[in-house]
């Protein structure tokens, strides 16, 4: 069991700030954290399993208290989960709680209810599986909305339902465009994963791409609500944190947008950079912290588990930390629909759009992350990302421009 925190602790690290611990103790709580996400690795598939899905409703970690919480239906089958050979070592991390919905009930109802969200014309509002209320949970951004027809048809589902009673989704920040030098500067810029980008709407950089086949050009990859529907090149310009936007003074030009997600599901778009006054970086901004400035991208991962801490860089909030709140999260906005959605209580506003989201995984490098996406979205108190995953997979299934089907994180080995 890790110590107990004190309110005077010394907090730089992001990890500090959201556990509320000491920066001496942020590695062994990352350590215990990385520990709790490899059981659960381990007890999800066998979860799944049909001698027991009916029996339990799920995982999620819980790393104040040390636990791995597991929803159960049926206690008579907990023993013979607990004397499994892959379970045994690991009992003393496993907390069982009642439950009402297995996991094959919840299965069931969040497609029963996605599909009805379609078939009633649902309006803004996200969808997910949070197995921290062992239930499918429903955001509405507003009451006012008419989705009577949609909440009759879910009532045999009995979901988790709350309102946000505020503005549908933080958007892009639209701005007038200004005159650009585009004249060749002495000195190139490095652009990290985090800083703005302006296209007569304001975003963020999510992260640097290049293909397999072809070292250049590389690539930006930001939110697909980003794209200037009045602008057809879509020619997108760097903005640093805290730009003055009303400085006269010229931005960096960096390319235009090539390929734009259709019906913006997955929410991206790719940019070409032409541009020869930025050079490119696999590291994430974090410029408001003086000992913590910037962190390095090792590599891309999946994000497995609920409960566990998640980050975001953006132009407007910088960079933040919250909770993995669910994993197959929906969202619907007027003719959109967004599905395969990391569902996190991080902080974000409008202008963080297509902001890079990643995780810490190694206690001996605290300055090391794994990127797992792009925010695109969120509002009274969620945000979602869409995946690095499904955002490579969509271009090497939908792309017409071939090496665009090959693109990898870039890491520096261009």
């Amino acid at each position: 069991m890790l110590q107990s925190y004190s309110v005077y602790a010394l907090q730089n690290h992001p990890l500090a700030i959201l556990w509320g611990i000491d920066d001496k103790d942020v590695s062994e709580w990352l350590e215990f954290e990385r520990h709790l996400i490899a059981i659960d690795d381990i007890l999800r598939p066998i979860l799944e399993e049909e001698s027991f899905i009916s029996s339990f409703g799920g995982t999620y970690i819980n790393i104040f208290d040390g636990t791995i919480t597991v929803n159960t239906v049926d206690f008579s089958k907990v023993d013979e989960l607990l004397a499994l050979p892959q379970i045994n070592p690991y009992n003393n991390s496993l907390y069982f709680i009642e439950a009402n919905n297995s996991l094959s009930q919840l299965k069931n109802n969040f497609g029963e209810i996605s599909f009805l969200s379609k078939l009633k014309h649902a309006k803004n509002l996200y969808i997910l599986t949070d197995m921290e209320y062992n239930n499918i949970v429903l955001y509405f951004f507003d009451r006012n909305d008419n989705n009577s027809e949609f909440l009759d048809a879910v009532k045999p589902f009995n979901p988790t339902i709350f309102y946000f009673d505020e503005e549908e989704t933080p958007q892009p920040i639209i701005r007038p465009r200004r005159d650009v030098d585009n004249s060749k500067r002495e000195i190139r810029t490095k652009l990290l994963n985090g800083d703005g980008l302006d296209n007569g709407n304001l975003c963020s950089a999510g992260f640097w791409a290049m293909s397999r086949d072809e070292p250049m050009p590389l690539y930006i990859i930001t939110a697909g609500h980003c794209i200037n529907l009045t602008d057809h090149r879509n020619d997108f310009y760097y903005v640093p944190w805290d730009w003055d936007l009303n400085a006269t003074q010229s931005k960096l030009y960096l390319g235009p947008m090539i390929f734009h997600s259709q019906n913006e599901n997955p929410d991206f778009l790719v940019i070409q950079v032409d541009g020869e006054d930025v050079f490119p970086s696999y590291a994430i901004r974090n410029t408001d912290n003086d000992q913590y400035k910037e962190f390095i991208i090792t590599n891309d991962a999946l994000v497995s588990s609920q409960g566990i801490h998640i980050c975001k860089s953006g132009y407007t909030t910088h960079f933040t930390c919250g909770f993995v709140k669910g994993l197959n999260g929906i969202f619907i906005r007027k003719e959109s629909y967004i599905s395969d959605l990391i569902v996190t209580n991080l902080y974000a506003e409008g202008g963080d759009s297509g902001g890079p989201v990643i995780s810490f995984v190694s206690p001996q490098d605290l300055n090391s992350v794994v990127l797992h996406g792009i925010h695109v979205g969120g509002g009274g108190g969620l945000a979602v990302a869409n995946s690095i995953e499904t955002i490579f997979k969509e271009l090497e299934e939908e792309s017409s421009i071939r090496r665009l089907q090959y693109l990898v994180l870039y890491l520096g080995n261009s």
